[in-house]
């Protein structure tokens, strides 16, 4: 089974000069805790998650007056990626290897969707994926 058939193209995202504030608000409103970030040319350059942001700010807790801190100041870059023939065994080995939850796939270096952790345990539900 290849990632194209798992994985889910109407994905929020958000672009690299986003301040952090709003972007707490897309993933609240999006019911997601991680989002590709795409730059002014739609080009994917990174994933940022709700870790990110905790990590990220941390810097600025007590510090009194912070600047505003963008995506792309604590996003992780580069994200790692998969095309759509990727089979789903090697996206298994990559987010277990990588301990991450969501692999974006990629044509050309446009993002064309999202494979996440629980995808794959859909599959395996499903009985589409054995080991």
């Amino acid at each position: 089974m290849l990632a194209k058939s798992l994985m889910v193209t109407h994905i929020a995202t958000v672009n690299d000069d986003l301040p952090v504030d709003d972007l707490c608000d897309v993933l609240q409103a999006a019911h997601v805790n991680g989002l590709p970030v795409l730059n002014a040319v739609g080009e994917l350059v990174g994933i940022v998650t709700e870790q990110d942001v905790l990590y990220g700010t941390m810097g600025g807790v007590g510090d009194g007056e912070t600047p505003q801190l963008l995506v792309r100041d604590i996003m992780t870059s580069p994200a790692v990626c998969a095309t759509s023939d990727t089979d789903i065994v090697e996206l298994c080995r990559l987010m277990w290897g990588m301990r991450i939850h969501r692999i974006p796939i990629v044509s050309d270096g446009r993002f064309v969707g999202m494979v996440s952790s629980l995808d794959l345990v859909r599959a395996v539900a499903e009985g589409a994926l054995r080991p």
